[in-house]
């Protein structure tokens, strides 16, 4: 989902008039995803793969008993040739069949862990959070608010000089403001609404001094 220049100009006016009742630097972040996830489908078909193929046998699902002819039976009982074989075919079918359910991008979403995609998520925001050069600022006072559409999540990081006087859950209403209107669709008012919860904590404790740099571009970078 792409924004479009109207949303923009209003987030970057959004962090220009928060950024004027503090020293503090705000950054702004939103990519699609930030992981592909590609070892998830194959952990769920192994899975399959594993733990089906004797369940299935048990119940009697399929049915030993249909393929008694041709030397695969020993006195009307499946032989073991039978009993290996399906066993194979079954934990190759069911590991196929799993790995491309499971790669369906909303059955992924689904089967992924919370902890793997919050994981991938703060991962991704601290390395944005270096790249784009936040942790540069001449007082250390740089925060990143960081989205992520696919994964459902968001991050803010603030640098050491921000966490030396603010704890770090002080970001939770944030969070959740920006977090509430992205569910809605309605990611730049997330943004702007996050922005003025931000600029409100910088300024309690960082008010703008007589020589208040702009030392990072008021923007939202897309990527």
């Amino acid at each position: 989902m792409r924004l479009t220049n109207d949303e923009h100009a209003r987030i970057s006016d959004a962090i220009t008039s928060a950024e004027q009742t503090t020293s503090g630097e705000i950054f702004c972040v939103v990519t699609q995803r930030t992981d592909d996830y590609r070892a998830v489908p194959f952990a769920w078909a192994a899975l399959a793969a594993i733990v089906l193929p004797p369940l299935l046998l048990w119940i009697g699902i399929p049915d030993p008993l249909w393929f008694t002819s041709g030397g695969w039976s020993d006195g009307g009982h499946p032989a073991p040739r039978l009993i290996i074989a399906l066993y194979a075919s079954l934990s190759a079918l069911l590991f196929v069949a799993a790995f491309l359910v499971v790669r369906i991008p909303p059955v992924l979403h689904l089967l992924t862990p919370r902890s793997l995609q919050r994981s991938a998520v703060h991962r991704a925001a601290v390395e944005s959070f270096l790249s784009h050069g936040i942790h540069v600022t001449e007082d250390r006072t740089g925060v990143l608010i960081f989205l992520s559409l696919e994964d459902h999540a968001a991050e803010i990081v603030a640098d050491e000089g921000i966490y030396a006087k603010v704890a770090h859950d002080v970001w939770g209403d944030a969070l959740d403001a920006l977090l509430a209107e992205v569910r809605d669709g309605r990611i730049a008012e997330g943004f702007i609404k996050a922005i003025g919860l931000c600029g409100g904590v910088l300024s309690a404790h960082f008010p703008p001094c007589e020589r208040n740099p702009n030392e990072l571009p008021d923007k939202l970078i897309e990527i």
